[in-house]
């Protein structure tokens, strides 16, 4: 599970950097996703199951947390990339990275 959710975290962030780079052609990175079932065990336990809705909880308060930062910036310009009109491929980014920071934070504390 570590793997995995330091994957997502990875993948997550170069998205994000991608983005702010090439505009909406940038939300290609994602195709990096792809390669997850590749990383870690296969099967996943009942302790691991709980720790995913777990992640998934504190998923969603992040995600809703950058969504509102991301629409009260979206006026801003990042390296000649206007945020609002790239606001679904951070919206997805931010979600991607808030998983993995989240799911490794929670391994630590258990």
């Amino acid at each position: 599970m570590k793997k995995r959710f330091a994957f997502e975290l990875v993948v997550g962030i170069i998205c994000l950097i991608a983005i702010f780079l090439f505009g909406t052609k940038g939300i290609v990175s994602l195709a990096l996703l792809a390669l997850e079932p590749y990383i870690g065990k296969k099967k996943m336990d009942e302790r691991e199951y709980q720790l995913f809705y777990k992640v998934g909880n504190y998923t969603a308060g992040a995600s809703l947390l950058a969504c509102v930062i991301i629409y009260e910036c979206s006026d801003l310009v990042v390296n000649g990339q206007l945020i609002a009109k790239n606001w679904l491929g951070l919206v997805v980014s931010t979600f991607i990275i808030a998983h993995g920071a989240s799911g490794l934070l929670i391994i630590k504390n258990n």
